[in-house]
């Protein structure tokens, strides 16, 4: 039994996260600067920023070259070089293309990859959310479990000065081995929960120090957050309800990729009608393969690609592309409407949250005066230690539930704030 104990003080005595500490905003900003996930989505951002300069470009002249050899025979039959009935010849153009008109894809493409860059940015945006709660999750965890750790550290202490004193009265035969046996059970049981309990805290440090970056083997301390109670009269659930409908990131990302739908529809269309372009050229030929080039010369002229038929395919293209464009408009719809009930829901969860932290506050402040007085009248001898091991446990399953309920109060009033934006 006393190295069980020796072995549980030396749990309790060593230090879990070292000496460096840190704040939830220095873990944010590591976060931002070292998740993966999160530096993907900047990337893809600023892929957006080139599309837009490719579309642009699309629009501008193209200077190409096109060369070629072929060989021919009077006889319509492949001859060997130097047969004097062949004709060979290599031509050479060195030309520029002006798109004049291609059913608008060039103004729609540029106007589509407009829309992606705002619609990255939103993305990145709500992308920097996810992450955020992420962190303060994390975070909480962590800390929560802090606190955890000190409530069965303060219980075994509690119950092994009880143990102490019920073993001392044993060896007095003033108890029977009977009476103290369930604190020598109470002590071990406690020992063990405190030993996971920093089992787990081990495996939510590791858990946060991937999301934001911080190497496993890095000893880190987080600061204590300063629970408070929220006014929740300031807030208005109906207008901010309104506000997020119009301004919220997956509102607005909902919006924009039905835009971007709508522009790939125009598109689609476009390859029903004639593309146009001008052309520039200065050609050349080589017959014969001779040591002199022929004199190069110049050609202009205006280019007409129309696909007139292909069984319907380009059409089904189009209709496809319109029923994706009504599909989008569905998703936009559902995406406003699951935005209010989560944004009510949450406000009704932080209500709740708000009553039962109320509660659990006084519920601990009664446990604890119940458990002060059972105690006293244990010592006394004026109940079992049955009894006193009751309130015991009681007080502690009050502490770790107002511990959970304070997390939880804190997790969501940071996700209201977050789902507003």
């Amino acid at each position: 039994m006393k190295k069980i104990i020796s072995l549980m003080l030396i749990l309790m005595a060593s230090s879990l996260w070292g000496s460096e500490k840190m704040t939830l905003n220095e873990s944010l900003e590591m976060a931002y600067k070292n998740n993966y996930e999160y530096q993907n989505v900047k990337i893809d951002r600023d892929n957006t920023d080139l599309q837009v300069r490719e579309g642009y470009k699309s629009a501008a002249p193209k200077l190409d070259y096109r060369g070629g050899y072929t060989l021919t025979d009077d006889d319509n039959q492949m001859s060997i070089i130097g047969d004097p009935k062949s004709d060979q010849r290599i031509n050479h153009e060195l030309g520029i293309t002006q798109p004049i008109y291609n059913g608008g894809t060039v103004i729609t493409g540029i106007e589509i990859a407009k829309i992606s860059q705002e619609l990255m940015t939103y993305k990145l945006a709500k992308s920097k959310s996810q992450l955020k709660l992420e962190v303060i999750d994390a975070y909480l965890k962590v800390i929560a479990q802090a606190e955890i750790i000190k409530v069965y550290k303060t219980s075994l202490e509690e119950v092994k000065a009880a143990f102490d004193q019920a073993e001392r009265k044993y060896e007095l035969d003033l108890i029977s081995k009977s009476d103290y046996l369930p604190l020598k059970t109470q002590v071990i049981s406690t020992g063990t929960n405190l030993v996971e309990a920093q089992n787990q805290g081990e495996i939510y440090m590791i858990e946060f120090k991937n999301i934001i970056g911080m190497p496993i083997d890095q000893n880190v301390k987080l600061e204590e957050l300063e629970f408070k109670k929220y006014d929740l009269d300031l807030i208005d659930v109906n207008e901010d309800t309104n506000y997020a409908i119009l301004n919220n990131k997956d509102s607005r990302i909902s919006q924009l990729n039905t835009d971007i739908v709508e522009k790939q529809e125009k598109v689609s269309r476009a390859d029903l009608l004639p593309q146009i372009n001008a052309r520039l050229a200065y050609n050349a030929e080589d017959r014969h393969l001779n040591d002199s080039m022929d004199d190069w010369y110049w050609t202009a002229g205006v280019e007409i690609n129309w696909r007139l038929f292909d069984f319907g395919k380009t059409l089904d293209a189009y209709t496809r592309s319109k029923n994706e464009t009504r599909k989008a408009a569905n998703i936009e719809r559902k995406t406003l409407d699951d935005l209010e009930v989560n944004i009510r829901t949450n406000y009704i969860d932080l209500v709740k949250l708000n009553g039962t932290t109320e509660a659990k506050e006084a519920e601990l402040e009664a446990s604890e005066e119940n458990y002060d007085l059972q105690k006293r009248k244990y010592n006394e001898g004026i109940i079992s230690i049955t009894d006193y091991l009751i309130y015991e446990t009681k007080l502690n399953d009050t502490k770790l539930s107002l511990i959970k309920t304070k997390l939880d109060y804190y997790f969501a009033y940071e996700k209201y704030l977050e789902d507003l934006k």
